[in-house]
């Protein structure tokens, strides 16, 4: 009994610990990649971000960075941080995305994660790859 259940929740262990890669990478919750291509990497973070910020209630922040992949130069790894989020269980959320520029000069997303900073619960305040109570 303990050895089936055991092979049931390790599993759901290894996929609330995942990482979208990098050495020193903060947990993410993996999200499967967008398929479109882009005509830029800003192009991308408006995807993920979609029409942030809705309303300037809470002063909205976002916050974004791009830089080469550490174990990769090809790759770029786009980094958005929006705060305030209008989930009050929900702090803030950022986004990371690898990506990676075509043939056609098109950016395609190779590896994306979500992680948020939960407003309560026992991660208050904290980053993770988790769903806010």
């Amino acid at each position: 009994m303990i050895s089936r259940l055991a092979l049931l929740t390790v599993p759901l262990a290894l996929s609330a610990c995942a990482s979208t890669g990098g050495e020193a990478a903060p947990e993410y919750l993996y999200q499967t990649p967008y398929r479109e291509t882009y005509a830029a990497p800003l192009d991308v973070a408006a995807a993920l971000v979609g029409y942030y910020p809705e309303t300037t209630e809470a002063g909205p922040t976002m916050q974004l960075s791009l830089e080469p992949l550490a174990d990769n130069p090809q790759h770029l790894v786009l980094v958005v941080t929006i705060d305030p989020v209008l989930d009050d269980s929900v702090a803030a959320e950022q986004w990371r995305a690898v990506l990676s520029q075509g043939d056609d000069s098109r950016w395609s997303v190779e590896e994306l994660g979500l992680r948020r900073k939960c407003s309560r619960g026992p991660d208050n305040g904290q980053w993770g790859p988790h769903i806010c109570p």
